[in-house]
């Protein structure tokens, strides 16, 4: 077992990343179900009348939309009948910083591991809100499409918006949030590896 700080925290990284990763993925439908609750409620008040339910079938998230088909072939809300525009989404490729961050938290040597693992989780829970919402709108504007833009009145500028979001939550918060995060809840272990670093840290 290496003493140097650097090397153990690498080498912790290396252990816990496959273990915390094994776990987020068959704990899906568990810790997926809050991030869906609120997302559901959060589109619905956005975007009122679009959206029917959103629920979890394992770790895959299903959209019912508040549209479907007429007998002409038009999409049209309420839908007619039986006839849903429904989809499925996958939360996974955008919640992957729940372990990420987790192997992190572990992998580091702190007095404060645990609760910053919780303080961790709390706070990674609003990027996944966001991600999950971005991703059913994206759904909603560019799957249902035209019928879901008249009846929200979304013009092409918040289209640009809403596909926007949609980048920002599945490529780079899954990706630099973990690290934001860690950063700011172990400055005592950076300033350990790096002393130089104090005074940006005091800015």
């Amino acid at each position: 077992m290496t003493h140097k700080p650097l090397h153990r925290f690498m080498l912790g990284v290396l252990i816990f990343f496959p273990l915390t990763f094994f776990l987020w993925y068959v704990s899906a439908t568990y810790h997926l179900a809050p991030i869906t609750l609120i997302t559901g409620k959060l589109v619905s008040i956005v975007v009122p009348d679009a959206l029917m339910w959103l629920r979890l079938d394992g770790h895959m998230l299903v959209l019912a939309s508040n549209f479907g088909h007429d007998s002409t072939g038009m999409i049209v809300s309420p839908p007619v009948g039986d006839d849903v525009l429904g989809f499925h989404l996958n939360p996974l490729i955008y919640s992957y910083s729940l372990p990420l961050l987790a192997a992190l938290m572990l992998a580091t040597p702190s007095a404060r591991k645990w609760s910053n693992l919780l303080w961790g989780i709390v706070l990674i829970l609003p990027t996944e809100i966001f991600s999950m919402t971005f991703s059913v709108l994206k759904t909603l504007t560019f799957d249902v499409g035209a019928a879901f833009q008249a009846q929200q009145s979304i013009s092409p500028t918040e289209a640009d918006f809403i596909a926007l979001g949609y980048q920002v939550g599945t490529l780079l918060l899954p990706m630099i949030a973990p690290l934001i995060i860690w950063v700011a809840l172990n400055r005592d272990f950076l300033l350990h590896l790096a002393p130089q670093w104090e005074q940006s840290f005091t800015r």
